[in-house]
């Protein structure tokens, strides 16, 4: 089956939808990221907290095992430098879980600002043209059926207005029950445009 029209000028409208449906779905990509930037940037002060900390915890560490081998009094600097470095590792510890709660978040909202537009005008989008291609493809097959023509053409009777009616033939409905070959073949030409496919017997 196909997704585009024969007509040039439906499958234009077609190929300008899908041209127009990729530009909002990339704007909300875009607009994912940026959400998720500004979000993710929230971290940043937590995030140069838990670093600085990190640090501070290490130089702690460091000077306790320095101090350690200071002869008399290096046993009463380890501990209260063990602790000071243990505190700053607490800090640094909950300064990362700070951290790691935005950037899941950031991600979280990123992901749902893309996904709800993009869904949003993906069905918007695919819903018509699986009509449209379900129509085509109904009326495809009744074209190449014996007594397609006459079907084609009562749809056209039923589906088209009443001025495409008339510029197939002054008396359509008339001329349908008469069953003239002309008739039949112009009403069921009119409705084969009406869905962008290309009268029988067209060139390509």
């Amino acid at each position: 089956m196909r997704w585009y029209a024969d007509l040039p000028a439906v499958r234009a409208r077609q190929v300008a939808a899908d041209a127009v449906w990729l530009v909002l779905v990339a704007a909300s990509v875009l607009l994912g990221r940026a959400v998720a930037g500004a979000v993710s940037a929230l971290a940043d002060p937590a995030r140069g907290l838990a670093g600085g900390a990190r640090d501070l915890s290490r130089q702690l560490d460091g000077a306790g095992e320095s101090a350690a081998d200071l002869p008399l009094v290096g046993d009463e600097l380890t501990g209260p430098l063990q602790r000071a470095a243990d505190g700053a590792a607490s800090l640094a510890a909950a300064g990362q879980e700070q951290v790691d709660a935005v950037t899941h978040l950031a991600a979280v909202l990123g992901v749902a600002t893309a996904a709800v537009p993009i869904a949003l005008v993906t069905l918007l989008h695919l819903v018509p043209r699986l009509r449209w291609r379900r129509r085509a493809g109904e009326a495809r097959r009744l074209a190449a059926t014996a007594g397609g023509e006459r079907l084609l053409a009562l749809r056209a009777l039923h589906t088209r207005s009443s001025a495409e009616l008339l510029d197939a033939h002054p008396d359509p409905a008339g001329a349908w029950a008469r069953e003239d070959p002309a008739a039949l073949t112009a009403l069921a030409d009119l409705q084969l445009r009406a869905v962008g496919l290309r009268p029988r017997g067209t060139p390509r």
